[in-house]
């Protein structure tokens, strides 16, 4: 067992330091999994998390980290050693709005389209809703996230806001406060729609991290627990399924880039000229 251990702890230690400048990441997301990490103390600690979907449509497990409480020093940190191992700025970054988080992101890519996950968004908006309201009010909120494009989702966002913002005022201002951004998956590629606009497969693929550690009370050492969280998402993320990006979608992709980066990519302006 303490060979498995030590073998285990090598493995990741080398993972984390991976070289990740041949990576190509198009969509980057970021997520937090709770756990109770460190003997002595009763709350449960934050271990920050990242994936992405390549060009060629594969999905990969790109960073795991201690994170305390999401703020933004250790949000800064986290994108910092990605990006000091090679990572390149992608074209889209979903993840949850904490603050912290948000401003980080900002920081250190500050020319990616932004995606706030909208599981995490629907969730904030109905818990300002009574229950029985909430139910009610889901598949409208549905309607304007998962409309037929941006322009589409802004008319019927603006039409929801505006009718029910005297009953349900604070629902409708958290509806509102970052609106556009929660569309932003609407200006991609439609086959990618469902893959982008939230992180929940990263949820999912948390969902087996829970179930490995659930029987451990608490971990001895920290080491420990992001030893035992790496071995089963590293296991889970061989599973993963990728997304089909073929020509006509990575061209769609590579004018975001121009219109994100102000400037197109060699193979886009070759395409241009046969165009």
């Amino acid at each position: 067992m303490s060979r498995i251990t030590s073998r285990l702890q090598q493995d990741f230690d080398t993972w984390r330091k991976k070289d990740l400048s041949g990576l190509n990441v198009v969509y980057l997301f970021l997520d937090t999994i709770y756990l109770p990490l460190r003997q002595g103390v009763k709350e449960k600690e934050g271990v920050l998390c990242a994936y992405g979907i390549l060009e060629n449509g594969k999905k990969v497990l790109l960073h795991l980290a201690l994170g305390s409480r999401e703020s933004y020093d250790s949000w800064l940190s986290f994108l910092h050693d990605i990006t000091a191992r090679g990572l390149e700025e992608p074209l889209l970054v979903t993840s949850d709005k904490h603050k912290g988080l948000k401003k980080a992101v900002r920081e250190v890519f500050p020319h990616a389209f932004k995606q706030p996950c909208l599981a995490h968004k629907m969730r904030n908006i109905l818990c300002k809703l009574p229950k029985k309201i909430g139910k009610e009010m889901k598949p409208l909120i549905k309607q304007v996230f998962y409309a037929s494009s941006y322009e589409e989702g802004l008319k019927l966002g603006h039409e929801l806001i505006a009718r029910f913002k005297d009953r349900y005022t604070s629902a409708m201002e958290c509806l509102d406060e970052d609106l556009a951004d929660c569309l932003t998956h609407l200006k991609f590629p439609k086959a990618h729609w469902k893959v982008i606009r939230s992180s929940n497969p990263l949820e999912r693929t948390f969902g087996e991290g829970k179930r490995r550690t659930k029987v451990i009370s608490r971990f001895p050492t920290e080491s420990a627990g992001l030893r035992l969280l790496y071995a089963s998402l590293i296991t889970a993320s061989r599973s993963w399924k990728g997304v089909r990006i073929p020509p006509d979608i990575w061209f769609e992709i590579e004018i975001l880039r121009r219109e994100a980066f102000c400037k197109p990519s060699q193979n886009v302006e070759r395409e241009l000229v046969v165009v």
